[in-house]
């Protein structure tokens, strides 16, 4: 496309020549004189000013540096829209393949081979199963999906519309209940659903328990990482992000807004609030306020782990003088 028609459906304004032939985006480096690229971080401003691209997407007063520049407000979101832009997603001709078994209503959905909806299943309009894709009887599954290969929605589970499912992602799993007794473990039934909400995407291999009663829940809009695990009767709220490794644990409730890095843990029958952030690799053990944020294992105030972390590389100096302290003390 010319660049003045990748700015023009970015909502953004080309500064130079707009007339450029652009086939496609790249990064900093890589990027040549046929390419978008963009610049989202100060950090790489060096690499700015020595790219080759033909044109970069900058904030609106980001200097051009002798560069072609497409000036937007937010240079990363313009980024992630110039991608789809120049790499659509293929919605293949709905219908079902020989191959693939529906008991269940398919109607305007794409089923391809080996996939199965049961009975009294339901797949809105414009979803895509992909090959081996497991929807249980009852379960729905909204418009606009995809449940990527191998993928699970168990029997009775609800899935949103525009749902993404990434391979081997488990929706309605057994949640994890025992009553210990002396003879052993008893198995206690699940007998309540898992509900996805809209927009969400599931990771690879991720799993959100159902719950023994009522409803384990995703709220609209949240992200979940690769080999994520969300255990039964949890409420995980609107726009969450996990980062892969994470875990929630059962009857744990979370806000919205919600960041938890990579391998968190929150423990179970918490209330996390809204807009709380929780470092990579901490346990959270208690509520969290709205708009806090923790870090470490047990999670305390991130200012003050920063702080234990600091003090803790003056350690081994510290023992030194103490060592030499006591020593000039008993001579």
């Amino acid at each position: 496309m010319k660049l003045a028609e990748v700015a023009a459906r970015l909502g953004a304004v080309v500064d130079g020549d707009a007339e450029r032939e652009i086939v496609g985006v790249a990064g900093l480096e890589e990027a040549g004189p046929e390419h978008l690229s963009f610049l989202a971080n100060r950090r790489y401003a060096s690499l700015f000013k020595a790219s080759r691209a033909g044109a970069v997407l900058v904030a609106l007063a980001e200097p051009a540096h002798g560069h072609t520049v497409v000036r937007c407000k937010d240079p990363y979101l313009a980024f992630a829209r110039a991608l789809a832009l120049f790499h659509p997603t293929p919605r293949p001709t709905p219908g079902v393949h020989p191959l693939a078994v529906v008991e269940g209503d398919a109607s305007g959905a794409t089923v391809a081979p080996f996939a199965y909806v049961g009975p009294g299943a339901q797949v809105g309009a414009g979803s895509v199963l992909q090959p081996h894709v497991y929807v249980g009887p009852g379960a729905r599954v909204g418009r606009d999906c995809l449940l990527m290969a191998g993928s699970v929605v168990m029997d009775g589970c609800v899935v949103g519309d525009r749902v993404v499912l990434n391979p081997g992602a488990v929706i309605g799993g057994e949640g994890f209940g025992f009553v210990p007794t002396p003879s052993g473990l008893v198995k206690i039934p699940q007998t309540g659903r898992a509900v996805v909400g809209d927009d969400v995407e599931v990771g690879a291999n991720s799993c959100v328990d159902r719950a023994a009663m009522g409803d384990t829940t995703i709220g609209a809009g949240s992200k979940l990482d690769n080999l994520v695990q969300v255990g039964h009767g949890a409420e995980i709220g609107p726009h969450n992000v996990l980062v892969a490794y994470s875990a929630v644990a059962g009857s744990t409730r979370t806000g919205t807004g919600v960041t938890m890095a990579a391998r968190t843990l929150l423990l179970g029958h918490l209330d996390i609030g809204d807009g709380v952030t929780i470092g990579a690799m901490s346990m959270v053990t208690s509520d969290v306020p709205a708009g806090e944020k923790r870090t470490g294992s047990p999670a305390i105030d991130h200012r003050d782990w920063l702080r234990m972390v600091n003090a803790a590389k003056e350690l081994p100096e510290l023992l030194k003088r103490v060592a030499a302290l006591e020593k000039k003390q008993n001579e």
